[in-house]
């Protein structure tokens, strides 16, 4: 399976809310740095943990990519994302970037940029103002 097509294979199992098919396109030891700054999810039974919480915080309404480019077993995606905020009720438009480092058929290590001032509540927001 091209690395592009795997990408859109863990999309698809993610819009399905199929949380065993998506962890079946991680290896084992998968390290998922969702926040720069933050220590990496590591393994796939944290990983289950993590999809959970993020799962009862947020809805993603859309997941989309729009570019792409790979070289050896990194594989850079740029794309755009629709969350629903189910705290405060509200729909966050997302900008991101995201690097996908395969071994073999499975991601290795995932890596989420994406700008964070998004999804700072909206009392943070009016606070700053």
């Amino acid at each position: 399976m091209k690395k592009l097509e795997a990408i859109r294979h863990l999309i698809s199992c993610w819009e399905r809310r199929d949380v065993d098919a998506l962890l079946d396109c991680l290896t084992e030891d998968v390290e998922y740095y969702w926040h720069v700054g933050s220590p990496p999810v590591r393994g796939k039974d944290t990983m289950r943990k993590f999809l959970q919480n993020y799962s009862g915080t947020y809805e993603q309404l859309r997941w989309e990519i729009f570019n792409h480019a790979e070289r050896d077993n990194l594989l850079l995606v740029e794309g755009h994302e629709e969350l629903l905020d189910r705290k405060h009720d509200r729909k966050i438009q997302q900008p991101f970037m995201q690097a996908f480092e395969f071994e073999g058929n499975k991601i290795g290590r995932w890596r989420d940029y994406y700008e964070p001032e998004n999804l700072k509540p909206p009392a943070a927001e009016e606070a700053q103002a």
